[in-house]
């Protein structure tokens, strides 16, 4: 019973270790010059995520991250004023969707989550149209 306890114990330990890691993009280098990389839906946020985890990374030693250097770059299949507008109107459909949903009765709730539904469904299918990378030092 003490051996199970104890291996019950080492696993937890091992799992919340890794569950902690806020930084599961960052690419480190031997050199110092680190990268983080995302497939992303929105430029803004794709910054937003990568400063985060980029911080995330240099707290460990105590610092901070310095930017070498920052982009994204759109790689969709389809040309990007499209895919911006197909991302739009999927957000209002889903948005739209939720508030039909919650403010209706029964016929209303049915045709706010299908409208909902079809909003999440065409994000997904979109798919995440730029790659975001973010070159960073800790200092």
């Amino acid at each position: 019973m003490k051996t199970m306890n104890r291996l019950v114990l080492i696993f937890a330990i091992t799992a919340f270790g890794f569950g902690c890691a806020h930084h599961r993009d960052v690419r480190p280098s031997a050199n110092g010059d680190h990268k983080v990389l995302l497939n992303i839906e929105d430029k803004e946020a794709g910054y937003r995520d990568a400063m985060s985890q980029a911080e995330d990374y240099c707290k460990q030693t105590g610092k901070m991250p310095m930017i070498v250097n920052e982009g994204s770059k759109y790689q969709g299949n389809m040309d990007e004023a499209t895919y911006q507008k197909a991302k739009t109107a999927s957000k209002v459909a889903q948005a739209a969707g939720g508030a039909i949903w919650a403010m209706g009765g029964q016929t209303e709730s049915t045709v706010g989550g299908i409208a909902g539904l079809g909003g999440s469904v065409a994000r997904g299918a979109l798919g995440n149209g730029y790659v975001y990378e973010l070159n960073f030092r800790c200092q």
